[in-house]
């Protein structure tokens, strides 16, 4: 018998039957048998090896893969052992062949394969090391380590005799991937404990650690792993690899540059080192020499034969795959060289999945090369793919964002030539008028941000927002605002003026663009005093009274608590709720909104207005109130009387002598005398604002409401003082309007 090919397995049904299937060519051509070791399998394995072999042996798992491996091997009959693992495809058995059939198996005692760790299903990541798995079977080979097992083999070793793939790094199953890392640590501390000073055991602990995530940890037993060794007068490569991109891992550039220029004194052709220097310098703004190691790893990996990945069987290829991130990190360094024209030639030989991370490096060399009429061509050789198009129209909009004013409208012409709503969108923003219904439409069916846009445009042009934005979902409309208040900061104003004087409305559609459009106003406006505080009254009242309305109005704020999930919400429900329990308990009113401040510490400045405003209230004496008391009485009775002039000079003598506007509702009133409709619903609307839940504001809007046709919305208003009022007459008047109204519409 010339090859024992020899395993050991365990719940190993997944990737079993490909790996014996891809051994089929080198077992037609070499003389040869297949011997399994079973350590306790409970899923198929052992029905799957029975396929291909009845050399299937059973031993209880120890926990020591060396024991095991030693187990294994002792069944083997074959001149040469050839150890493989269950997750290990062939792809290239060529040379194995060769090997055996000439004389050169007379001339080693082992050989090393290649295999290719793959990370990824599209097998895009992967790394590539070199194991030596051929032995000649005597008596003195065996394996040692109790985890990442080692062989104890004999030189000459020949290189490179087979080629495989490997799955195991896979891990599609992250419970899977936990129990296999823990099972490795758990096995490693009991060696730690046997051989507290034996470096490779640290080193595979800083290995497992960096499978982990747990970076520092890594670096730890790394670095201990690195000290053992150096004491011992040998400095592995993988250690030095390996310390290396740790360092870029938590950020450490200049020690891993330190670690890569003196690893490089010594050999000056190792793939990873070149990049873990390369990208270490980039990071450290040195361009030109992470250029110039970008290019060595490119030569190294182009010239492979040469690399020392290629020729030293303790050397791994980590980084063998990234020549696609090394392309986009030499045109990102083309871009920040300004070496526009070296980026355009580049990128003419690149797949254009790749291009399409470096989009808008790629437009702002075109912009700067004056050769913007390019982007129609790199756009008409895209795919159908609607995710392709939305990705390449997203860096456009980055485009946009970062030229000059002067040059947008040249850009503009380009890119309304591009199909559909976004050639549309751009040749509106040349001028181009489209109908109100048309922006509606578009908004409806896009949801990209920048087609905020047409809500800037339309504002400036005097449409409406509630008509554009009527029939677009809610977290739409918030991103369109958010858009524009972010990237056409010139509009906040005129949308503060636009939100300040819209009318009062419970209506669902409304309160989705005013609840939005306050949000949007007070976390990126940068309002400041009275505008700030006007902003934050409308949020807290349009949000809470849209989260009523898509809840069910009806429910209390309690029990509307136990139903909202979005901690947003919360807070708005909450707050709403203090604020309509104030006079009920002031001390408590006090030290709710104090927790508030610190559970929900983004809207502290709103929290702190309204309870400067309670304890200036709060510390009024009795006196000061009884005189307001009687000047507000004197007014509504100068109303009654039907002297208007005189209820407006006392007004501002109130207002000049109390410092106060508390006195909305009375200005309201004096308005719908002299049939000023809109004025008299702007005024309510302030008193809405500054308490939600006081009945005559409800009545009085919901009075306005009846007076200019909008009954849908006057009802809605009544409604809600049934639920707060506690005068019956009121509630009685009340209830005959629903009822005359609900005989109308009948």
């Amino acid at each position: 018998m010339l090859l024992s090919i020899v395993m050991m397995v365990r719940n190993e049904e997944k990737h079993l039957d490909n790996t014996l299937k891809s051994l089929k060519k080198l077992r037609e051509q070499v003389d040869s048998e297949l011997i399994i070791l079973d350590t306790g399998s409970t899923d198929n394995t052992v029905e799957i090896a029975a396929k291909y072999t009845d050399k299937i042996y059973f031993k209880q798992w120890n926990k020591n893969f060396s024991d095991m491996r030693n187990v294994s091997i002792s069944y083997a009959k074959g001149d040469w052992i050839f150890i493989l693992d269950a997750d290990e495809e062939l792809v290239d058995c060529k040379k194995m062949v060769e090997f055996f059939k000439t004389d050169l198996c007379k001339k080693y005692n082992s050989a090393y394969i290649t295999l290719k760790n793959i990370y990824l299903e599209d097998k895009t990541i992967y790394d590539k090391v070199s194991l030596i798995r051929l032995f000649k079977n005597d008596n003195d080979f065996k394996y040692k380590g109790a985890i990442h097992e080692q062989p104890d083999y004999k030189n000459p070793v020949y290189k490179n005799i087979a080629i495989f793939d490997h799955y195991g790094y896979m891990f599609l199953n992250e419970e899977l991937k936990q129990k296999k890392l823990k099972r490795n640590e758990e096995i490693l501390f009991s060696e730690l404990k046997l051989n507290p000073m034996d470096p490779y055991v640290h080193y595979q602990l800083g290995k497992n650690y960096i499978a982990y995530g747990k970076y520092e940890e890594a670096m730890q037993y790394m670095e201990k792993s690195y000290e053992l060794y150096k004491n011992l007068g040998y400095l592995p490569i993988t250690i030095r690899v390996n310390l290396a991109k740790l360092c870029i891992r938590l950020f450490k550039f200049e020690k891993c540059e330190k670690i890569c220029l003196k690893y490089i004194k010594k050999d000056d052709k190792n793939i990873d080192i070149y990049y873990y220097l390369a990208l270490s310098q980039s990071k450290l703004g040195k361009n030109k020499e992470s250029l110039k190691n970008y290019e060595k790893y490119k030569y190294l990996l182009n010239n492979y034969d040469i690399s020392t990945q290629a020729n030293d069987v303790t050397c791994e290829g980590e980084t063998v795959s990234f020549i696609n991130e090394v392309e986009i990190a030499i045109i990102s360094i083309y871009y920040d060289l300004e070496m526009y024209k070296k980026v355009f030639d580049t990128i003419k030989t690149m797949d254009l999945k790749e291009i399409k991370r470096i989009y808008l490096i790629i437009f702002m060399s075109l912009y700067k090369l004056n050769k913007l009429d390019e982007i129609l061509n790199l756009y008409n050789n895209l795919s159908n793919s609607e995710v392709e198009k939305n990705e390449f129209k997203i860096n456009l909009e980055k485009l946009l964002l970062s030229v000059k004013e002067s040059d947008k409208e040249k850009l503009y012409e380009i890119l309304s030539k591009i199909d559909g709503n976004y050639g549309m969108l751009n040749s509106i923003r040349l001028g181009n008028e489209i109908s109100t219904n048309k922006y509606n439409e578009v908004l409806i069916k896009e949801n990209a941000l920048y087609y905020g846009d047409l809500l800037y445009i339309a504002l400036n042009k005097g449409i409406d927002l509630l008509d554009v934005l009527e029939g677009v979902n809610y977290s739409c409309v918030r991103d369109y605002l958010n858009y524009i208040v972010s990237n056409r900061r010139d509009c906040i104003l005129d949308l503060y003026d636009y939100l300040l004087n819209s009318k009062n409305t419970l209506d669902k559609n409304k309160l989705i663009v005013y609840s939005c459009l306050s949000r949007t106003l007070l976390f990126g406006g940068n309002l400041i005093e009275e505008k700030y505080k006007n902003i934050f009254l409308m949020y807290i009242t349009y949000q809470y009274d849209y989260i009523r309305e898509i809840y069910n109005s009806n429910l209390s704020d309690e029990i509307l608590l136990d139903f909202i999930k979005d901690d947003e919400d919360k807070f708005i429900v909450k707050i709403n709720l203090i604020q309509k329990n104030k006079d009920i308990d002031k001390l408590e009113y006090i030290k709710q909104m104090k927790k508030l401040l610190l559970d929900y510490p983004e809207y502290k400045k709103g929290i702190k207005i309204l309870i400067n405003r309670f304890e200036k209230e709060f510390n009024e004496n009795e006196e000061l109130k009884l005189l307001k008391s009687k000047y507000k009485a004197m007014i509504e009775e100068n109303i009654n009387l039907g002297n208007l002039n005189n209820c407006l000079n006392m007004i501002k003598e109130y207002e000049e002598i109390f410092k106060d506007d508390d006195i909305f509702n009375i200005k309201g009133i004096i308005s719908i005398y002299n049939n000023n409709l809109e004025e008299a619903d702007r005024m309510f609307k302030y008193a809405y604002l500054n308490y939600r839940y006081d009945e005559n504001t409800l009545f009085n809007i919901g009075f306005v409401k009846e007076q200019i046709g909008e009954f849908l919305e006057s009802n809605m208003f009544y409604k809600e003082v049934l639920k707060v009022s506690k005068d019956e007459k009121m509630k009685e008047e009340i209830y005959i309007k629903l009822k005359m109204e609900e005989t109308t519409t009948c």
